[in-house]
């Protein structure tokens, strides 16, 4: 495998070309971003053009991004229409509005007209009203129709998630009439490589693929070489259940139908990608009890992060409250055997982390389709057998500890039993109270690291000093 070749623009810019088939990939951006600047100033557009025409859309789109609003709108300005409408689909949204603002209106008119309509879409759900009614006054009929009709399917579903722009043939029609449509229409489309295939009633029947068309006799009949068994997504499908389907089936494209099984649209894997990394920032930032998250990391102000860290903070800090009542309430207790206290860190942090684990799992579980709300009972079981498991493991090694230190096999017996008890229930909890939360159609990874451990700090003392308590009363 070739390596590639460095080459130098006009401006003196170093760029790797992979292959002769391939655009080259600008490898250091940091490096590159403080010459286009200076470009920028010195209004050296031939400079600037000999850069851009050498990059890839998705480069072009990285290097307007890290630009200074204005410089982005110098740069993009200068790009031909198509070009740029490829170069505007791969920005983020917030950057989209910045320069679809600040463009002329014949060059909005051919963005908005000839965008993807699944990204087009994505855009109009962000605008203002204002902005909104603007845009699509200036737009093609047709299309408005379009971009109302992805509007009115919630985003987080698979009406939301699909593209209108597909190609379809006919279950009567031959091969060569196929190929024939396909030929008018496949200027007009990205995705050729999949064709549907109707009935009278604009039912999806079946699929058949380019290839098929190319191989197949003119003559024909399509109804004979499609395939009519395919995985279909209905409109009002989650996105989560979108995303299992395409991994389940391992599928580029996905037709997605009404509930009389008229097609509507297809959605396609790249979509499904953004959707799964979005869930996954989406769970993590639940699971550190973190908010939800922003755009980018660095989009987010910091007044805005720490109010959206400090209202869960907050609320652990209440929660951790707890934890102080119940020392206070079993004061007496610990005022008798003082040497209790020094065993406190590990019966909580044993707990927390162990029903964290067991929550990672679970959520984890849900997440794939391997663990089903069905299995709660059995999931709630199989965890606390676990626990129990490692608890007696964990407690055999601070009973030990407790001897060895010269606190005696009574404080090792009453630090091993809170430990046993603790960390058996601390993994239940960390598989039952997911499926709880999946159950009530809140996202399972809100019962996250930090709130479980909270809990269980409350549960673990309570059966620490309840314990001491009762065996203490038994000694007399």
């Amino acid at each position: 495998m070739e390596c590639g070749i460095w080459n130098l623009t006009r401006g003196g810019f170093l760029y790797l070309s992979v292959d002769r088939y391939e655009r080259p990939h600008f490898i250091y951006m940091p490096i590159l971003l403080p010459g286009i600047r200076e470009l920028i100033e010195e209004k050296a557009n031939g400079d600037i053009m000999d850069i851009l025409v050498e990059a890839s859309t998705q480069d072009i789109a990285e290097i307007l991004s890290r630009l200074p609003s204005s410089e982005a709108l110098y740069v993009f300005n200068l790009l031909p229409v198509e070009l740029a409408i490829d170069v505007f689909e791969e920005l983020d949204i917030e950057k989209e509005n910045e320069i679809l603002g600040g463009v002329d209106e014949k060059k909005k008119i051919a963005i908005l007209n000839r965008m993807a309509p699944d990204d087009r879409a994505d855009l109009f759900e962000q605008l203002d009203e204002k902005h909104k009614k603007y845009y699509l006054s200036i737009m093609k009929k047709e299309e408005v129709e379009d971009v109302e009709e992805l509007l009115s399917y919630p985003p987080d579903t698979a009406g939301g998630l699909m593209t209108t722009d597909y190609v379809v043939v006919y279950e009567w029609m031959s091969v060569g009439d196929a190929v024939k449509r396909l030929r008018e229409i496949a200027k007009e489309t990205d995705f050729v490589y999949e064709i549907y295939v109707l009935n009278r009633k604009d039912r999806s029947v079946g699929i058949i693929t380019l290839k098929d068309l190319i191989m197949c006799n003119p003559d024909e009949p399509v109804s004979k070489i499609m395939k009519t068994r395919m995985v279909r997504a209905r409109v009002d499908d989650n996105q989560e259940k979108v995303a299992a389907l395409f991994s389940k089936y391992d599928v580029t494209t996905m037709p997605v139908v009404n509930r009389k099984g008229i097609m509507k649209g297809i959605i396609t894997v790249d979509d499904v990608i953004d959707v799964i990394e979005e869930e996954d920032t989406e769970d993590m930032y639940h699971f550190g009890a973190a908010g939800n998250p922003p755009e980018s990391y660095f989009s987010a102000g910091i007044f805005g992060t720490a109010r959206r860290r400090m209202i869960w903070l907050l609320i652990l800090v209440f929660a951790g409250f707890l934890s102080g009542s119940v020392i206070e309430h079993y004061s007496s207790t610990l005022q008798l055997m003082l040497i209790l206290a020094s065993f406190i860190p590990v019966l909580m942090d044993s707990g927390g982390n162990a029903g964290t684990q067991a929550a990672a799992v679970v959520i984890r579980g849900i997440a794939v389709g391997d663990i089903k709300i069905v299995n709660i009972w059995r999931v709630i079981g199989r965890e606390f057998l676990v626990g129990a498991l490692v608890g007696t493991g964990l407690a055999c090694l601070t009973a030990l500890r407790a001897i060895l230190t010269g606190s005696g096999g009574f404080v090792g017996l009453i630090v091993g039993s809170a430990m046993i008890i603790s960390v058996a229930i601390a993994t239940a909890l960390g598989g039952f109270l997911p499926l709880l939360f999946k159950k009530l159609n809140l996202d399972p990874a809100l019962m996250s690291g930090p709130f479980l451990t909270t809990i269980m700090d409350v549960i673990s003392l309570g059966i620490y000093f309840e314990i001491a308590r009762r065996m203490m009363r038994l000694i007399g």
